[in-house]
């Protein structure tokens, strides 16, 4: 029977054929029941095991629990299931390993620090130094001095050089003793109780707030000006350097900034405005708000704004909330910036909004100039200037339109130099007795205006059921469900049985479909127009054909 292999928490790993071995399941050959030579195996087995899979890769087939030695770097590791992972050392690595469990060591090997995982993060273990730099830390240190005393002192270390130096006793180190005499290189000949620093060190100053002074610079405290009371001064007040800044309010509310010869004022205080006032006529009257709440430069309704010069909006967008807006020029002039036809936007023209858009009597409605259409090169129509648009669509975000959908346009009369159709056939609505399909051959006739032409060489066919018409009749008598479009002239896709060549004469073949006719068939009246290619399947197949053509 089949050997069934179990790991140690009894999942089933294979079903070991008899007379087979197995050597993709894991890293060692499985044998199974009766295979010869399994002593071979067997032997290669416990070599792989003692040698814990040694080898420059890691094993291909392994499994959780497996051990590794890696030959490259003569390293144990263990799978862990997801990795192999070093055994009784650290993780060697110049980023945080990933998967790390409560108790895990790692080793930066850029920065030569030591880590341990807390369980939710690594904790720097040592040293504090980044590797490549100087010692930055503090150190308690023992100092003889020049007395033979031993005395206890803490150094402040930054980049190697010693900085600082607290003691709670005076005295002179040692110029001999090694601790003293680096002490006195450092800019130590003497210590003073307290803190003390290195005068090697340029510019050596304590930076912060004092309680008190022995001095202000020789000047008497009573000449200065009061920051906690109100002053005054009868000289100049003056702030005489770039990139100073002049506050107002409890909250520093309004900052005068003067900063490369430019002057900004700045309301600090968030939704707070800036207001500009005049005495006029004894009235404190608002000029000009600076809206913190919304952005805006707001003019209050008592006054306008005249501008004698030029105008001109650099933003996104100029709403107008009027009623009327008056324009004395003669054009009104887009896309102003426009250097090039490549630069040019795809839709360049007049919207006019109708709602949310949530339904297509909602969506908004667009007179544009059209870059996008242009001639294919393939037909009669289209400009490579574009053309104008009407159509209705959503409007994302006011420079590209989402599915736009063509509209109508009505006026009483058009003139223009010539027209072209973008179709092929023209067509007019009749009222069908049945639903009709897309190339069906119909016939006068049924319970309503047209029928689909059910007989072989019916005299009574008089077009096919069109797509997409070039010109439509009737255009308002239904819809293609109750009044479809049947080509009566032009090109058109017919349903087509049958073989044929272009210019073949085509027929009715009843079931609304057409055939190729031999001209012993044909009459004045039954032939439907002609082929216009080749077909050369006898499955009926939409084929483009010109009816209308005797």
């Amino acid at each position: 029977m089949a050997y069934k292999i179990n790991n140690t928490f009894g999942t089933l790993l294979v079903t070991l054929a008899d007379g087979t071995i197995d050597t993709t399941t894991t890293d060692l050959t499985l044998i199974g029941k009766g295979y010869a030579g399994f002593g071979e195996k067997l032997n290669e087995n416990f070599i792989s095991l003692l040698e814990n899979f040694n080898n420059t890769s890691a094993p291909a087939n392994k499994i959780q629990g497996q051990l590794w030695f890696d030959k490259t770097n003569e390293r144990l590791n263990v799978y862990t299931g997801t990795k192999f992972k070093p055994v009784g050392s650290p993780t060697p690595s110049t980023s945080q390993p990933a998967n790390a469990v409560l108790g895990d060591e790692w080793f930066d090997t850029n920065n030569s620090q030591f880590y341990i995982y807390n369980g939710a993060s690594w904790t720097l273990i040592g040293p504090t130094t980044v590797a490549g730099t100087g010692v930055t830390t503090a150190v308690a240190e023992t100092v003889e001095d020049n007395t033979g005393v031993n005395r206890d002192v803490l150094k402040f270390i930054a980049n190697d050089a010693v900085v600082g130096v607290v003691s709670n006793l005076a005295f002179t180190p040692s110029g001999t003793e090694t601790k003293g005499a680096a002490l006195v290189a450092a800019g130590f000949s003497s210590l003073a109780q307290g803190i003390q620093l290195s005068s090697a060190v340029s510019s050596a100053k304590f930076r912060g707030t004092a309680t008190d002074s022995d001095s202000l610079g020789g000047v008497a405290a009573a000449n200065y000006l009061r920051s906690n009371a109100d002053d005054t001064t009868s000289g100049t007040l003056g702030v005489l350097a770039d990139g100073t800044t002049l506050t107002l309010g409890a909250g520093s509310d309004i900052t005068f900034t003067m900063a490369s010869d430019n002057l900004t004022i700045a309301q600090t205080t968030q939704d707070k405005d800036i207001i500009f006032t005049v005495n006029d006529g004894g009235v404190t009257t608002t000029l000009i708000t600076l809206d913190g709440d919304t952005g805006r430069v707001e003019l209050p309704a008592v006054g306008d704004l005249r501008v004698y010069g030029n105008l001109q909006v650099d933003g996104d967008s100029v709403v107008s909330n009027t009623s009327i807006l008056t324009v004395e020029d003669n054009i009104i002039e887009l896309n102003r910036n426009v250097s090039s036809n490549s630069g040019m936007p795809n839709f360049t023209g007049l919207k006019v909004n109708r709602g949310n858009a949530s339904t297509a009597t909602e969506q908004d409605i667009f007179f544009v100039w059209d870059e996008t259409f242009a001639d294919d090169g393939t037909t009669i129509f289209g400009n490579a200037g574009g053309a104008w648009t009407a159509f209705k669509s959503t409007d994302v975000g006011g420079s590209e339109m989402s599915a736009p959908t063509l509209v109508d346009m009505r006026a009483n009369i058009v003139h223009a130099t010539s027209t072209a159709a973008q179709y092929a056939d023209l067509a007019e609505r009749y009222a069908a007795d049945m639903q009709l399909e897309v190339g069906d051959v119909v016939m006068l006739g049924g319970s309503e205006e047209v029928t689909k032409c059910l007989e072989e060489g019916d005299t009574r066919a008089i077009g096919v059921v069109s797509e997409s018409p070039a010109f439509l009749m009737n255009a308002n008598a239904g819809n293609n469900d109750s009044h479809p479009m049947i080509a009566l002239k032009g090109r058109v896709n017919v349903k087509v049985i049958g073989t044929g060549k272009a210019g073949d004469r085509l027929i009715s073949a009843g079931d609304g479909k057409a055939k190729v006719a031999e001209l012993s068939q044909c009459t004045h009246f039954n032939v439907l127009g002609r082929l216009i290619k080749d077909k050369y399947t006898n499955i009926t197949e939409l084929t483009e054909c010109i009816i209308g053509v005797k």
